[in-house]
């Protein structure tokens, strides 16, 4: 590997870096979650910083965007030396941040989402056409088309991705900072957004690249830098720094190159049979089986239906059409109040659909056993404590304590709490929508070993992932869904990355052409 100076350079010509944290520290209450964090970022550059859950990038983003100031440490921007740096003032020098969690208003339109605070106005009415067109030009520079009047929460996530990205770009921005951008984007919309991320940077705009798939960092990023335990390990050339070399940096230790899989060993018991499913949100006749101690895989390109297959089964969205067969019986679970009777446990694609921010790791843990907890309609709190408590180590979550808020958490500890609530519940049938997004090698490797814990106990496991690698690692057998349909079910020799990519794309095997 090659080191990079923290200057971003050697030459006397090389201009200042557009970004330089110098020796960052901070701490909440008793928790440091910095300890001396360094960060040189050069303009016209995509620069990834990697680390493990609770390294400590979120409060680095954090502070570089004026949410809250730094124990200690100096931050410049443009070569001017920054002090007393507030959200206002951090937009203003043009660092712009789009956050794991999608900011975009549901209810409001698409244009309505794009101007948002800088709606264009003469004596204090809004110029609609002007609104249109300011809304049409910030989509064209991020190269989306899509419908202006549709509301933003019925769009896929690919797209309210594209309208952060747009909004953001709106005015001078000089520094975008990228969170997770691709954790639950397929390989078609991950090209799209890298396009855009090019074209940014040839415009000279700097880009902070944060995520946990290394194969990306190292296609899109030209510098990384990696934390660890709050401090900075070093800054590397992406293109000499292989995933091991960067896996090692993150978690001092090897991981041998990441995925660690058993495979379950499924019986011939079906707890889950689907027979001709259809719904308004875009399934289209889908059926498939799915076996006592199994992991079924689901993949598809964007709106191929694996969210709202997730959806329907957990009765969030009601079938209009086909039949589930749940253990022999014949259900149709019209909440996911009644799914989680019948013995079902569901990880969504959006965590903020399944978690309390501002409840205690404890309460989120335990929020979907009251039944189990609980006696005379009173909970027994030194029973949640404890089954908390195990729960928390067994997943290794990284918090002071289970009293701690959730919100305080990093994002991928946050995804291990909602996790462990199914699993601390024992559900039969775990429905799992992406679920190692947003979470560190280290910590997937965790969760895989769970998941296969619970299939070795008689759980069986439908498991949809934007990753195909890790489908390909994990699962007995793949489903593929193209347009809300069952394109293929390939097991065996036949779960390889061509033929779930043939049929994700093309929707036909070409072995049978």
């Amino acid at each position: 590997m090659t080191p990079i100076p923290s200057t971003g350079g050697t030459s006397s010509a090389a201009p200042p870096p557009i970004l330089e944290l110098t020796a960052i520290a901070k701490a909440f209450g008793g928790v440091r979650a910095l300890r001396s964090a360094d960060l040189a970022v050069q303009p016209g550059t995509v620069h990834a910083l990697l680390g493990e859950n609770g390294a400590g990038k979120s409060t680095l983003v954090n502070i570089m965007a004026g949410v809250f100031p730094p124990d200690s440490g100096e931050m410049s921007f443009a070569g001017a030396p920054v002090e007393h740096l507030d959200i206002q003032r951090s937009s203003r020098l043009g660092i712009r941040v789009i956050y794991q969690k999608l900011s975009t208003v549901p209810h409001l339109t698409v244009e309505q989402n794009l101007t948002l605070g800088r709606e264009p106005a003469r004596w204090g009415v809004m110029r609609r056409r002007a609104a249109r067109r300011q809304a049409a030009d910030a989509l064209a520079r991020v190269g989306a088309t899509m419908d202006l009047d549709r509301q933003a929460g019925t769009l896929p996530v690919a797209e309210r991705q594209l309208i952060e990205i747009a909004r953001a770009l709106q005015g001078d921005c000089r520094l975008l900072v990228m969170d997770e951008p691709t954790a639950s984007l397929g390989e078609l919309e991950v090209e799209h957004l890298f396009g855009v991320v090019r074209s940014l940077r040839d415009e000279g705009v700097a880009v902070i690249f944060i995520s946990h798939k290394l194969a990306e960092v190292r296609a899109i990023a030209q510098s990384v830098t990696v934390l660890r335990d709050g401090q900075s390990v070093g800054t590397v050339s992406a293109a000499d720094a292989s995933e091991r070399d960067l896996i090692e940096m993150m978690v001092g230790r090897d991981l041998h190159d990441g995925l660690q899989v058993t495979r379950a060993v499924p019986s011939d018991e079906v707890t889950l049979r689907v027979d001709d499913l259809w719904t308004t949100t875009g399934l289209q006749g889908v059926s498939f089986e799915l076996y006592r101690g199994e992991v079924l895989g689901v993949y598809g390109l964007m709106g191929s239906g694996r969210t709202e297959l997730a959806r329907a089964l957990f009765g969030a969205d009601r079938p209009t059409a086909g039949t589930i067969t749940l253990d022999g019986t014949p259900v149709s679970p019209r909440s996911p109040a009644d799914a989680k009777r019948l013995g079902m446990g569901l990880v969504p694609e959006e965590r903020p659909q399944a978690v309390f921010y501002d409840l205690s790791v404890r309460s989120n843990i335990s929020s979907a056993s009251g039944d189990l907890i609980s006696r005379a309609g009173v909970v027994r709190r030194a029973l949640e404590g404890r089954l908390a408590s195990g729960m928390v180590q067994a997943l290794a979550v990284r918090t002071p304590s289970i009293e701690a808020p959730l919100r305080s958490l990093s994002g991928g500890n946050q995804q291990k709490v909602v996790l462990g609530r199914w699993l601390m519940r024992d559900a039969d049938l775990l429905i799992l929508d992406d679920p190692t997004s947003g979470v560190d090698v280290g910590a997937k490797n965790e969760i895989y070993r769970l998941i296969v814990e619970q299939t070795e106990r008689g759980a069986s496991v439908l498991m949809s992932s934007s990753e195909l690698p890790e489908l390909l690692a994990i699962a007995n057998r793949i489903i593929v869904l193209r347009a809300g349909r069952v394109v293929g079910i390939l097991s065996g020799d036949r779960l390889t990355q061509s033929d779930v990519l043939d049929l994700a794309f093309r929707g036909t095997d070409p072995r049978d052409a």
